[in-house]
């Protein structure tokens, strides 16, 4: 499950998942795995296509069912979508 928490440590290592293999701490590594990892990058990916254009109706509906699925909170949902449209903070 996708968490404000996760996406704040993603944030972190400005998405970048060897810097948070090498150097993310003991906590953070307990809170997320690298399968949270990817499937936030993978919802940003998505989203990116989605911003573009190029995807169809049906693949924006299986997203957003997707992103409620795996997210706990409309909050993070919002936080991955934030993250697709201004970038990594």
């Amino acid at each position: 499950m996708i968490t404000v928490e996760k996406i704040r440590i993603y944030q972190r290592f400005n998405g970048d998942a060897d810097g948070w293999a090498r150097i993310g701490t003991k906590e953070e590594k307990l809170v997320m795995n690298s399968n949270d990892w990817f499937l936030i990058e993978g919802f940003i990916q998505d989203l990116h296509l989605v911003k573009k254009g190029l995807t169809s109706d049906t693949f924006i509906i299986s997203l957003n069912e997707r992103l409620k699925e795996e997210c706990d909170s409309e909050e993070t949902i919002q936080a991955i979508k934030d993250i697709s449209i201004v970038g990594i903070h």
